[in-house]
């Protein structure tokens, strides 16, 4: 028992209130089976506080791998009574803090992993990435790990804006970034400087825009920014320079030429 008591602090060091009852290993899968041993609970709604349990039932949960085998968590919990005549909500099921949300089918870690994996690798590739990671799932619970971000309501003081491929050379978009922190604040379905305009309109407060050279950008930000200041992103300065100055060779090619035959000629 004493062993379980320090195996349930290394696996599961977040998990309040909970007792592991048994560990073992079924065709390369780690099995925790656990409980929970909370006395009492409050009511989601009311917050009364219950110790009258309705029912228990069981969890299945995915954790953390553990030297390269994944863990199922199966977990029992129990459905406990509000005795609140006046609360709408009869029976309330327990959770396990920090294991355990409403719904789900994986502790936080694992989601957080998941999470992360999407952001980097997509959805296919996340998925056999993550079934290398003995933390297998599907395509759709992958990206169904990932949240568009609150779009605030004043335009960050810097905007950098962009377009993007949604389909390359067929479908692109805008990318509007916070410079100064380096955050995607949103994206816009098309690239137009309507579509542009409408955002700026209703997100003011862009002092600066950085850009690249579309042309319906600039004129989406003198109508609905005209006092912003338009600068040209680092990689279009860049290739700004580099189309000048192969423009300034190409027009003196001759006399580079006639300079080049020169230095072969040269006595060494």
């Amino acid at each position: 028992m004493g062993d379980l008591f320090a195996l349930k602090d290394v696996l599961f060091p977040d998990a309040v209130g909970m007792v592991l009852d048994r560990l073992a290993e079924t065709n390369g899968v780690v099995v925790a089976e656990a409980r929970s041993v909370v006395p009492e609970l409050t009511c989601p709604d009311c917050a009364t506080v219950s110790r009258r349990v309705h029912s228990r039932y069981g969890r299945r949960l995915a954790e953390y791998p553990v030297g390269g085998r994944r863990v199922v968590v199966r977990l029992e919990v129990r459905r406990f009574f509000c005795e609140a005549l006046e609360c709408g909500r009869r029976t309330f099921v327990e959770q396990v803090e920090g294991l355990t949300m409403r719904y789900a089918r994986a502790g936080p870690g694992v989601k957080a992993l998941w999470r992360s994996v999407a952001l980097v690798a997509g959805g296919r590739p996340g998925m056999r990435l993550c079934r290398s990671l003995a933390v297998p799932t599907g395509r759709a619970r992958l990206l169904g790990q990932l949240h568009a971000p609150d779009v605030p309501a004043r335009s960050p003081r810097v905007l950098g804006v962009d377009d993007f491929a949604f389909r390359r050379s067929r479908t692109y978009g805008t990318i509007l970034v916070d410079v100064e922190t380096s955050t995607p604040i949103d994206l816009l379905a098309d690239r137009t400087s309507e579509t542009l305009a409408a955002w700026l309109t209703a997100h003011p407060g862009a002092e600066i825009v950085c850009r690249d050279r579309d042309s319906g950008y600039s004129r989406a930000i003198k109508e609905a920014a005209p006092d912003a200041t338009e600068v040209a992103d680092r990689w279009h300065m860049l290739q700004n320079l580099s189309a000048a100055v192969e423009k300034t060779c190409h027009q003196h090619r001759s006399c580079l030429h006639k300079y080049a035959l020169d230095d072969v000629d040269a006595p060494a």
